[in-house]
């Protein structure tokens, strides 16, 4: 039986998947688990009736599991993960710390007036640090992510556009 899946449609394109992190987050998640799911795509600006009675805050992503519709990306994809171990998306505990510093190493870099303190230095340190370790331990499959982005470039852009343009 497929699991029941409210995702953000693309903004003006309600038709079309938008460009939610979260909701990718839990699209890759049933991909990579292949769990089956039946997609529903909601107008964020204009949510149906039965969608807000079902999730009265009106968040997406939210899945529908025995019964009850669950919203929060991070309680979806736990969710998942109990109900299909296989494969294990858990990140390692030692590797949980991997690019905990690039914050505070690009707040350290843009804050920086002398330009050879090595704070330019240390963010590049951390970024190729991260860099490798998603190149040896790629967490999801390419095709994964094929099945989950947005359709058109468009969509992500008119997403955004309200909140560059104000």
């Amino acid at each position: 039986m497929a699991l029941e899946v409210c995702t953000k449609a693309a903004v003006g394109v309600p038709d079309a998947l938008g460009d939610c992190p979260f909701t990718q987050r839990v699209l890759l998640t049933l991909e990579e688990k292949k769990v089956p799911y039946k997609l529903h795509l909601i107008d964020v600006s204009n949510k149906p009736q039965w969608f807000m009675e079902a999730n009265p805050e009106g968040k997406v992503p939210c899945v529908k599991f025995d019964g009850k519709w669950t919203p929060d990306s991070d309680v979806i994809t736990q969710i998942l993960e109990e109900k299909y171990p296989e494969p294990s998306l858990v990140t390692p505990p030692e590797y949980s710390s991997v690019g905990s510093n690039i914050f505070s190493s690009f707040v350290k870099f843009l804050k920086s007036k002398d330009a050879s303190d090595g704070s330019e230095q240390a963010l590049v340190d951390e970024l190729k640090a991260l860099e490798d370790h998603l190149k040896e331990h790629l967490l999801f499959a390419r095709e994964s992510f094929l099945k989950t982005k947005p359709e058109k470039k468009e969509y992500v852009i008119a997403g955004w556009a309200p909140k560059v343009n104000g």
